[in-house]
């Protein structure tokens, strides 16, 4: 079942949840593999007492484990036995009422298990684990939890170099880039460090870690390549620091020397900057020694198959020459289109004459996973469309992958989009809200109904694209099982949402769960509603309360003043 698409996984997993009355049964026989898709809704066990081996034995979301994980904390009162999916599930609301010493078993249970949590957990649980003071054993406590503690909270463990250096270890982005907290904690690092000016050695530079990835660009250039290995970490950068990583690289006044004199070892170290060299930098490396590291390093690197196409672009010729036919040595036969390096053996003039009377069909989603550059997959769309030129067959939807770039509103339109499986590999490809919004449409107009794997396929990223109709439409039932999250709506739809799952959920209505459940719809709950809320004395987070109506809130203040 682990080899199935996501939308058949979640038919599979809704089939199975109707047929089970009881969590602890459902968490018991449901395989592992389908587990992730159990609706949250369903993983409520109110009186009823789960089974904690059921559960470490399964995968779960962070949204489905905080659904259960209060029940599992007053079950098991030894956490380092909990699996790391059951960890996650820890919640402000959830671990409410936990003492400070539990908290800080927890925290400690969540080191060895390396649980990640977000900002708003993380920020809970320090603020739980210090309610009595500063442990002084924070080394035993997760590195993240550091980010929301400051060097003089770490002096009765260690050294400020000490807590900047586990902070350089920590996962940054739990932070917002441009947050003061993350600017103040390179504020402070570079104070604790004695850097007076803009230059970094190597020393420092590996104590400050990932936090090298908030230097701003004179740093860069200061430091020369002392900053690179660090910065080969980084998930991104500003215009102005790339720009100062491709001067430093291309002055070739780095241990790694100039471009021209890299090996393919050498990319591979660097391979995580290979997204900001652009072309300046890549025409300098020999082709021999791209192609190389494409043949034996690509596979492992974590670059997207978009970034991998830069290098691809790099080793095809520059102008590409009209081709009236194939040459016989780029024939393409069932052995190229099962070799991944194929893209670098075609100019796209020569893909295009190449590929008539080929069959794509059997091979599309292993060949579209190879890097090909843009101008060679629209000539493997144009393919595509002199194949099937009254619109592709439904099979082939699912395997669009790259291609659904080049769609357009006509294609859509000569589609049968029937199955949710087809709609959600469609928009897992992640294409324009336009294009969404037309795919949605089509099938709807098609006569297919929103069932729940629809809305889950429709997801949070293109809730929002759906029109009064279609959100009237949609069967309460559904809503209840769905995993969305309209914040980012508009009100009209956040009020059409929030009123159909105040009614799906009305049976968990005096359920601890109730508040998780209906959390991501309180954008249009009424005052009344959110003052019934408050009598519970939920936990709500910051973020949370900012995305409520303000009329409603000032009328829910209004009856409390009642």
């Amino acid at each position: 079942m682990e080899t199935l698409p996501s939308a058949l996984k979640a038919a599979f997993a809704e089939k199975i949840s109707s047929s089970v009355e009881h969590p602890a049964d459902l968490v018991k026989y449901i395989p592992d593999a389908l587990a992730s898709y159990i609706p949250k809704s369903l993983l409520v066990f109110e009186n009823e007492k789960p089974n904690i081996q059921d559960l470490n034995q399964k995968t779960w979301t962070p949204e489905q484990a905080a659904m259960f994980f209060n029940d599992v904390i007053k079950t098991e009162p030894d956490f380092s036995r909990l699996s790391q999916s059951v960890l996650q599930g820890f919640t402000c609301t959830a671990a409410n009422g936990m003492n400070v010493e539990s908290s800080r078993q927890l925290a400690k249970a969540m080191k060895q298990k390396n649980v990640k949590l977000g900002e708003d957990e993380l920020r809970c649980l320090a603020t739980m684990v210090t309610l009595k003071g500063i442990p002084k054993d924070l080394d035993s406590y997760p590195k993240d939890l550091l980010l929301f503690l400051s060097p003089s909270d770490y002096a009765a463990t260690g050294s400020c170099w000490q807590y900047f250096s586990n902070i350089g270890k920590a996962n940054l982005d739990v932070l917002q880039r441009e947050s003061s907290q993350r600017k103040q904690l390179l504020l402070e690092a570079l104070a604790c460090l004695k850097i007076p000016d803009t230059q970094v050695n190597e020393e420092n530079a590996e104590v400050l870690g990932r936090l090298v990835c908030d230097l701003s660009e004179e740093y860069i250039r200061s430091s020369g390549g002392v900053l690179l290995k660090q910065l080969n970490r980084c998930e991104s950068f500003l215009p102005e620091q790339e720009e100062a990583i491709r001067t430093v690289i291309s002055s070739g006044n780095t241990k790694y020397g100039p471009p021209s004199a890299w090996s393919a070892s050498t990319l591979n170290e660097l391979s995580g900057l290979i997204p900001v060299f652009g072309h300046s930098i890549l025409q300098k490396i020999p082709k021999d020694v791209l192609t190389l590291w494409l043949k034996n390093f690509a596979h492992d690197s974590s670059l997207s198959r978009e970034e991998l196409a830069s290098i691809t672009e790099e080793l095809l010729p520059s102008r590409h020459k009209r081709a009236a036919e194939c040459p016989p040595d780029l024939k393409i036969t069932q052995e190229v289109l099962e070799d991944d390096m194929m893209p670098i053996y075609y100019t796209p003039e020569q893909l295009r004459v190449c590929l008539k009377n080929v069959s794509l069909a059997d091979h599309l989603s292993l060949i579209l996973s190879y890097p090909f550059t843009v101008q060679q997959l629209a000539v493997l769309k144009r393919h595509l469309d002199e194949t099937y030129p009254d619109g592709y067959p439904e099979s082939l939807l699912p395997r669009l992958g790259p291609l659904t770039a080049f769609i357009t509103p006509e294609d859509i339109s000569k589609w049968k989009i029937n199955s949710a499986e087809t709609l959600a590999a469609l928009l897992q490809n992640q294409p324009s809200d336009a294009d969404a919004a037309v795919m949605i449409n089509r099938y709807v107009c098609l006569g297919n109904r929103l069932t729940t794997p629809v809305l889950n396929a429709i997801g949070t990223r293109y809730l929002c694209l759906l029109n009064a109709t279609e959100l009237n439409a949609i069967d309460t039932n559904s809503l209840k099982t769905a995993a969305l999250d309209p914040s980012a709506c508009s009100q009209t739809t956040k009020d059409i949402l929030y009123n159909k799952a105040k009614r799906a959920l009305s049976d968990q209505h005096n359920s601890r769960a109730y508040y998780l459940l209906i959390k991501p719809y309180l954008g249009g709950a009424p005052g009344i509603d959110l003052k019934a809320l408050s009598k519970d004395r939920v936990n709500m987070d910051i973020e949370t309360f900012t995305k409520l109506r303000k009329d409603s809130l000032l009328e829910s203040i209004k009856f409390s003043m009642m």
